[in-house]
């Protein structure tokens, strides 16, 4: 009779023993593959937070450890000259001075790239490594917690997404709305969830090691590309006559009037003689304080008295010439030493009307590149310029 019981016992159990581990096996077949899924969207939230992160830092360290970044427009005006004065290619003058924003945005480029990968090409690796060890602990701990969580609440699989989505939402990009849930349902133990994303975690682990530089320059956020979005962001009206850049750090700053510290000599813009071939080498400065005319365009039949050039209308209303007669030498180097060429690519000659006078070729290009100095500006503080940073982060 014992016997017999033991018998019936074990076989109204055994169905039900079945049942259960049919389940449990269920369950884990669908947190594996759940958790794969989850770390596929991980991985490319993981490098693009990492690539974003590293291209701010970068950035930071570069306003404050470059000079030609950690001042004001006026800073980096002077730096953009001086690099065109060394290299002494004329075609890259003529870009700066009918395209100013290509010009400067190009030496942004190629400042970033030699101080990332010349000049300091260990402390970008550095940064680039610890922004990926910070981002996988930060995804380590916030899964965990959002697990313990869920798990005091006796919540299911879409709560948990829940959580874990919007806890890593401050600094990852995860778009979980493509996972349907309702086909996980049978998911019951989250610790083996967490367990299998962890595992996924370590795989992960391992590429981003092989991150490189390259990947953060070809990424959405550039670390150069921050830095003309800081720097370039002003104004960049040219002046009617010389063509030199307004300074005002604001796009649109008007009533204010445009303005420079420093003009040019308005024959490097193509301005000349009516009716001859000789440019007009005159300085703005110096030609709003003499009795001289202008014609405001080549179709005008009258002639305004550069000393009333705003009521010229246009664009000449809204520039501000002082006639304090300063005069840089840097571009009376600059023509004296590209008198031929600016001969060629304006058609006009530098004679007459437009004739150098003898002092303007005395001065080298040293005297030329230190006068340069004269141009002085004070930027904000690293500290400041981090804080500037940081929002991008």
């Amino acid at each position: 009779m014992v016997y017999n019981r033991r018998r019936i016992i074990k076989k109204k159990l055994k169905p039900c023993s079945a049942d259960f581990m049919i389940d449990n096996n269920k369950g884990s077949s669908s947190a594996v593959v759940f958790g794969e899924m989850i770390c596929q969207k991980l991985k490319v939230s993981a490098v693009e937070a990492v690539c974003n992160q590293t291209a701010v830092d970068l950035a930071g360290e570069l306003r404050c450890n470059v000079p030609a970044f950690n001042g004001n427009r006026l800073n980096l005006e002077k730096h953009v000259l001086k690099d065109l004065a060394e290299k002494e290619d004329f075609n890259k003058f003529m870009t700066y001075i009918r395209d100013p924003r290509e010009q400067v945005e190009e030496f942004i480029r190629k400042k970033v790239k030699k101080y990332m990968f010349e000049e300091n090409k260990n402390k970008a690796p550095q940064i680039l490594q610890k922004n990926s060890d910070d981002i996988q602990r930060f995804i380590r701990q916030t899964l965990f917690e959002a697990t313990e969580k869920i798990k005091t609440e006796k919540g299911d699989i879409n709560m948990w997404v829940k959580e874990f989505s919007i806890s890593l939402r401050c600094k990852l990009k995860l778009t979980m709305n493509t996972i349907s849930c309702q086909n996980f349902r049978d998911i019951n133990n989250l610790d083996f969830l967490r367990v299998e994303i962890e595992k996924g975690l370590q795989i992960i682990s391992k590429e981003m090691k092989s991150l490189s530089l390259t990947e953060v320059m070809n990424n959405r956020q550039k670390p150069d590309e921050i830095l003309i979005d800081q720097l370039c962001n002003c104004c960049w009206e040219r002046c009617p006559f010389c063509a030199a850049v307004c300074i005002n750090t604001i796009k649109d700053h008007s009533p204010d009037k445009h303005s420079v510290p420093f003009h040019r000599p308005s024959g490097v813009n193509g301005w000349h003689k009516r009716a001859s071939m000789e440019l007009n080498n005159d300085f703005c400065t110096t030609s709003v304080a003499s009795d001289k005319i202008f014609y405001p365009s080549p179709e005008s039949e009258k002639s305004i008295p550069y000393k009333l050039y705003q009521t010229a209308g246009g664009k000449y209303a809204s520039w501000s010439i002082i006639a304090d007669g300063s005069m840089l030498p840097y571009w009376k180097w600059f023509v004296c030493r590209f008198q031929k060429e600016i001969e060629d690519y304006y058609k006009e000659k530098c004679k007459g009307w437009g004739e150098i006078l003898p002092e303007w070729r005395k001065y080298t290009k040293e005297e030329a590149l230190r006068s340069l100095d004269e141009m002085q500006s004070v930027g904000p503080p690293c500290a400041l310029l981090h804080a500037q940073l940081s929002a991008l982060s």
